[in-house]
């Protein structure tokens, strides 16, 4: 089958968008699904701004804390807050979100204990809590919230929760948060495997994110696991990890939403569904600044028309 050059240089444009479109997801506006793990800095409080902008496609968020955060509170998203009971403390849960509750707080769901198989002193986040004990603070502190309707999150553990549903039998959870720090075919295993221990379960993952990796790698995975999170049915809602400054990421520099000037990266950009003009704009403080996938994308497009109109002509 013969095909003209003419007929070649017309589908450009459109073998062009599409190439554009793969690297740059733009979800709807706002997106029920994408939430925000926020960490406040204490350096730069200017930094919370940015979470709460006009046609943000965020829709909630959560702080690890039982409180919401004031800087996040009000402002056009009017983000949905998301109550965490971190750990195995005495504590006010109940009554805390009772009181959120009576101010007027839409709470819907809670979040159980982060990461409790790892170590309180370890430095990864973990809250270091058993089995048994994470069973009694639940039916403490937890369950009596699903009398008010509200949806309860089980422990977010990084390995299997099997321990605590095994110490907790009299326990209910509407949803499971999930952690994953890794490439791509390891999330989409990690879902498929919780997908068939409970098979009609709603999974948030929390905390995602292509840790300690070159730039080009994780920016494909963000686009990846955005596309794939936003299509996938049982996957309720999602949270990138994270939302800090690239000079003090725990995770490595190009897994953060912001670069070291406070500005956003292409993934943060990305993530708030904005191009690089729009979120210089935001920030005032430019892109990441590193080897991005815009920059590919305009040296392949620039080399593929070349190709095409040398081999035309």
């Amino acid at each position: 089958m013969f095909i003209s050059g003419a007929s070649i240089l017309l589908t450009l444009p459109c073998l062009i968008a599409s190439v554009t479109a793969a690297a740059n997801p733009i979800g709807p506006n706002p997106n029920p699904k994408r939430g925000l793990v926020y960490v406040p800095s204490k350096d730069h409080p200017e930094d919370d701004k940015i979470w709460i902008q006009t046609d943000s496609p965020l829709t909630w968020y959560y702080n690890y804390k039982t409180l919401p955060s004031a800087p996040l509170e009000g402002g056009p998203t009017n983000l949905e807050f998301v109550p965490m009971l971190w750990g195995d403390y005495n504590n006010t849960f109940v009554e805390d979100v009772k009181g959120l509750l009576g101010q007027g707080y839409k709470i819907e769901y809670v979040l159980g204990f982060n990461e409790p198989d790892n170590p309180a002193n370890g430095g990864t986040g973990g809250s270091g809590v058993s089995p048994e004990s994470a069973a009694a603070r639940w039916k403490e502190s937890i369950q009596p919230l699903a009398e008010l309707g509200i949806k309860l999150g089980a422990p977010s553990p990084t390995g299997s929760p099997s321990g605590f549903f095994a110490a907790c039998d009299e326990c209910t959870f509407d949803f499971i948060p999930l952690h994953w720090y890794g490439n791509f075919d390891g999330v989409a295993s990690h879902l498929g495997t919780y997908s068939s221990a409970f098979p009609n379960m709603s999974f948030w993952f929390t905390e995602f994110a292509l840790d300690h990796q070159d730039v080009a790698p994780s920016q494909d995975f963000f686009n990846l696991t955005m596309e794939y999170f936003d299509r996938m049915d049982n996957v309720g809602r999602y949270s990138w990890f994270g939302s800090f400054r690239s000079d003090v990421s725990n995770v490595g520099p190009n897994a953060a939403l912001l670069n070291e000037k406070g500005g956003l990266t292409y993934i943060g950009a990305w993530y708030l569904n904005k191009d690089e003009q729009q979120a210089a704009s935001i920030t005032g403080k430019g892109g990441a600044g590193n080897l991005s996938v815009n920059k590919l994308q305009s040296f392949a497009i620039s080399a593929f028309v070349v190709a095409i109109i040398s081999w035309v002509l």
